[in-house]
């Protein structure tokens, strides 16, 4: 089994001043199996947005330029692997998402929740929301 990579914390990781950062590192440090960390497009979309925005990092911000050679550094660590969409990725989302309630947010965190559950992965992340899918193997970096 991999850890599917969530946004908060690959944020984390690529941000030395991001306040979870020395967590992130650090248990990162601890991890020795190669390809263990997975990488999808939707994580690396939401890295992307962030770490560019100024709203979200005001002076903190950084170019796409230098997100997108951080993101290529990641990808020299053998730890570190992208990966497609599992098989049935669509059938588990539209299970996550199908009791919320009008106007509750079903984005990036439903759709991670859903990869993670229909790939047989755990998924990386601070955000303890994510217990609240039935089913999926949250890993929170201590």
């Amino acid at each position: 089994m991999g850890y599917l990579a969530d946004v908060n914390f690959l944020i984390a990781l690529l941000h030395a001043r991001h306040s979870l950062s020395e967590r992130a590192v650090a248990w990162l440090g601890r991890q020795e199996q190669a390809g263990s960390i997975l990488l999808c497009r939707v994580a690396q979309m939401g890295v992307l947005r962030i770490l560019t925005n100024p709203t979200w990092l005001k002076g903190e911000v950084l170019s796409a330029a230098a997100v997108w050679d951080a993101w290529d550094l990641l990808l020299t660590d053998d730890r570190f692997t992208s990966i497609q969409e599992p098989a049935g990725i669509e059938s588990e989302w539209r299970l996550v998402t199908r009791d919320f309630a009008p106007g509750r947010h079903v984005g990036t965190d439903t759709y991670l929740a859903a990869f993670a559950r229909a790939g047989g992965y755990s998924l990386l992340t601070f955000d303890r929301g994510f217990h609240q899918f039935e089913g999926l193997e949250v890993e929170i970096p201590d």
